[in-house]
């Protein structure tokens, strides 16, 4: 695993279906928080070497049922790195059993988003020397932004995404980033 991954939280497997793997670790700070990464195959037809990587707070209902929540404000304060650093590692060991997948990866409010592509940006020279590393541009994407749901894009037709190469200058246009595991770690 590469060293910028070595400040994480323990994670545990707890859903190895090939389309919907699922995560849990433990934010510890003023109080312990049990997130979940999930890795959902893609939607669309013809992307099914495409992944969505998400992460959230596991909460309960009144029914006591799991939801996993990305816009939950309940959060450690000053761990944010770290947790996203235990998302990767997550997505490190998917890639040992499915290396031929690519995941794409977004935050789901703004600012979320900006500091993903920081932490991204950060480290880059270490992820490069795993992964292609593409930005995913979206030209005319119409985004609603709200409190409650964060973003939510209109209809999108993956035939209208722009990919290049990541490249830190240019990150800000990114609407999403992927990340594919280079041939000689497969």
């Amino acid at each position: 695993m590469p060293t910028f991954l070595d400040d994480i939280y323990p994670f545990k497997l707890v859903d190895d279906n090939p389309e919907h793997f699922k995560y849990n670790f433990v934010s510890k700070g003023q109080k312990d928080i049990t997130k979940r990464v999930s890795i959902r195959l893609c939607e669309f037809p013809d992307y099914n070497k495409y992944f969505y990587l998400e992460f959230g707070n596991i909460t309960f209902n009144a029914q006591n049922e799991e939801k996993v929540c990305d816009m939950t404000r309940d959060n450690n304060k000053g761990d944010a790195g770290k947790v996203l650093k235990t998302v990767f590692a997550c997505a490190f060991q998917y890639f040992s059993t499915f290396s031929d997948s690519i995941l794409a990866f977004y935050g789901n409010t703004s600012a979320k988003h900006r500091l993903y592509k920081g932490l991204i940006n950060k480290n880059l020279s270490e992820l490069q020397t795993f992964f292609i590393i593409k930005g995913g541009i979206i030209t005319d994407l119409e985004l609603i932004e709200t409190i409650e749901y964060g973003k939510e894009p209109k209809e999108v037709d993956p035939k209208d995404i722009i990919y290049q190469l990541y490249d830190p200058q240019h990150s800000m246009k990114y609407s999403f980033i992927t990340f594919e595991l280079k041939d000689e770690f497969k």
